[in-house]
């Protein structure tokens, strides 16, 4: 059984969730908006970019967007709840984009943050109850003090505490150069591996197969260049495709739809891109 309670708006979504299932498993996934997860109950391991970050109740994670991520909840008197805040990246003005400084990197974790962001959250969620006039202005000035407060704290955070340090090699290389040809056995060679050998730790390591993250990293690059207005094109182009046709074939299979069917600017959801139908569990 699972309650929620939350609210949207077109560049922000919270939510309250709790779950009373002994054993929770979300695929890796990506979103274009940014979030900041704050695990409240249970016992679970969160993996992002194939580094494993093992929560602690009252623990806060900061996701970039189109970072992969996955977490597993385990039994833990049957209780999985968490507290999300997803927001886009238009909603800071340019000058205060240095707040999102912290999300960037491996030391994302923050442990017992949510002592000092739990106020804030709370003052966020009310003022989605605020007269209409002023509810946009409001939830802006709630999130701006959410993220002030963990700029604050930037340099405190920690990171995983298990990492595949030769895969974390490979992947970012593998996002430095998107643009360019990308497969297994140029990885392999680039990185003295054997192929099978790299195959089957990129496996162990982010769930996915190397072809498939680069395929749905290049994906998830692709919705934030439309998102902001960018030819479809260009956007191939600017994503690594030899060929406007493969991107486009690609494009349709993952989301649907076509590559020059318009984004909606004031879409009330972040996109998700779902790395594969049925990963491994973590």
């Amino acid at each position: 059984m699972e309650n929620t309670r939350g609210f949207t708006t077109p560049q922000l979504t919270f939510q309250l969730r709790r779950t009373d299932s002994p054993e929770t498993v979300f695929a890796p996934h990506c979103h274009d908006w940014y979030e900041v997860y704050c695990f409240l109950e249970g016992r679970a391991d969160f993996r992002v970019e194939g580094v494993c970050y093992p929560l602690q109740p009252r623990d806060v994670l900061l996701l970039e967007r189109s970072r992969f991520h996955s977490v597993q909840a385990y039994a833990a008197e049957n209780v999985y709840c968490r507290a999300t805040i997803q927001f886009a990246h238009e909603m800071l003005r340019p000058e205060e984009r240095c707040l999102l400084q912290p999300f960037a990197g491996t030391a994302i974790l923050y442990s017992g943050a949510w002592e000092k962001l739990q106020r804030r959250v709370e003052a966020l969620e009310q003022a989605a109850e605020k007269p209409e006039m002023v509810q946009d202005l409001a939830i802006r000035t709630e999130l701006i003090g959410i993220l002030l407060e963990l700029f604050a704290m930037n340099g405190t955070s920690a990171g995983a505490t298990e990492a595949h340090a030769r895969i974390q090699e490979v992947l970012v290389y593998i996002n430095a150069n998107l643009t360019k040809p990308l497969t297994l056995e140029g990885l392999a060679e680039q990185f003295y591996m054997g192929r099978n050998t790299l195959a089957r730790a990129f496996k162990r390591a982010t769930g996915s197969t190397v072809g498939d993250y680069i395929l749905y990293k290049r994906m998830a690059l692709a919705r934030i260049f439309l998102h902001s207005g960018h030819p479809a094109g260009v956007v191939a182009r600017e994503c690594g495709f030899a060929d406007y046709s493969t991107f486009y074939r690609s494009y349709r299979k993952i989301y649907g739809q076509s590559p020059t069917d318009p984004v909606a600017a004031d879409q009330e959801q972040p996109i998700t891109t779902a790395l594969a139908p049925t990963p491994e569990a973590l």
